[in-house]
């Protein structure tokens, strides 16, 4: 993302996508109080994969010392020196033009430095996460999830998350991940076929996933078999002739039961199973086509899947595949 070092205190300052300067303090991202600083003094904005910045201001604001035209973008390259200001020291040299993102700042000194966010992050590591930080793409909104206390939770701009005795602040860049996430296709479960293949013995699972262009290999992993488990239950309920709404739903006390792992684990997993879904597919699709949740409950997500039992299929809901 774009950063701006302040020349004299050498302090980062990190930009949203749409970003204020200026003397209205309630109305600007990075306020300004000086005299010579107007209300709404300059913008700082990503357009079109390039970080432009537009002069609002009455006094001028310079680039590599050089007076830019009002009103008007000018474009914004690293190393570039901007100036707010020709009387106090308004300095900033931009150390870096990447693409906006949304990050968790340390709010403690003592803390690691700054988490850049993907969809998925396990904190404070991902073998042993007492907290799981996701987006939502359909809601567009950040969520926690407290392993302990099995509560998910929406997140805010400049909120504090507890990890610990380490406490992160979420800096929301804006249009980088709604961006990113409202140009997701939102490719339609039905076009994916599920192919679960299942060791004799039940202690090994791998996925595939097979799309329209390409057949996808998941590998083998732990969170397979509740994703497969998750798939048995829907189909037992397609052939009882469920309404297709009601199908698959279990409770998460039930699935930990038949997995033989505590809740937390269960959940842990869950998340590992969505994280893994989405980074192979790009985030073109929404977690939720794997495993859907509600109220304490979860379902598999797919409509289209087959599941292999040594080389022979023991069940599948697609037509003309059961031996």
């Amino acid at each position: 993302m774009a950063i701006l070092k302040h020349t004299k205190s050498q302090k980062n300052l990190y930009l949203r996508a749409f970003h204020r300067f200026g003397r209205l303090a309630h109305s600007v991202d990075t306020f300004l109080d000086f005299p010579e600083v107007t209300r709404i003094h300059a913008v700082i904005e990503w357009l079109n994969e390039q970080w432009y910045i537009n002069d609002l201001s009455k006094n001028g604001v310079w680039l590599n010392d050089i007076k830019i035209a009002t009103n008007q973008n000018t474009l914004l390259k690293q190393g570039d020196k901007l100036s707010f200001s020709q009387i106090n020291n308004l300095v900033y040299h931009v150390t870096s033009v990447e693409p906006p993102r949304d990050l968790l700042f340390p709010v403690n000194e003592s803390q690691e430095q700054i988490i850049y966010l993907e969809q998925y992050h396990f904190l404070p590591n991902n073998k042993h996460p007492e907290v799981i930080l996701h987006f939502d793409s359909q809601q567009h909104c950040w969520y926690y999830e407290d392993m302990h206390e099995h509560l998910q939770q929406p997140i805010n701009d400049g909120q504090d998350l507890r990890v610990g005795n380490n406490v992160w602040r979420l800096f929301l860049a804006g249009a980088a991940t709604q961006e990113k996430t409202v140009e997701l296709k939102a490719q339609p479960s039905n076009n994916l076929e599920f192919i679960f293949n299942l060791s004799l013995d039940e202690e090994l699972a791998e996925l595939k996933i097979k799309s329209q262009t390409a057949l996808l290999d998941f590998d083998v992993r732990s969170h397979h078999y509740l994703t497969l488990l998750l798939a048995r239950y829907k189909l037992q309920d397609i052939q009882n002739g469920f309404e297709a709404d009601t199908q698959g739903w279990v409770q998460v006390k039930k699935l930990a039961k038949d997995l033989g792992i505590s809740e937390a684990h269960v959940n842990i997993q869950i998340h590992r199973a969505r994280k893994q879904f989405v980074e192979l597919l790009n985030n073109e699709i929404i977690p939720s086509a794997l495993i859907e949740r509600k109220r304490g409950k979860v379902r598999f997500g797919g409509k289209l899947f087959t599941i292999y039992k040594g080389k022979k299929i023991e069940s599948s809901n697609l037509e003309n595949t059961i031996e």
